[in-house]
């Protein structure tokens, strides 16, 4: 037996402000900078200690 897909009641949708935006903006900066930084710096330890070995 199929289900029907039936739509939500609400029909209003968020818009979000410019200030969350910015915060927004700002916290996926933050993250993009601090993991990708944080990934490359691991990676270049593990070259370092690779090529002290030799």
């Amino acid at each position: 037996m199929k289900r029907k897909y039936t739509k939500p009641p609400y029909t209003t949708v968020y818009e979000p402000s410019e200030e969350e935006l910015d915060s927004l903006k700002g916290t996926l900066f933050s993250t993009v900078v601090f993991v990708g930084g944080t990934i490359i710096l691991f990676i270049l330890l593990l070259l370092m200690f690779y090529m002290m070995r030799f």
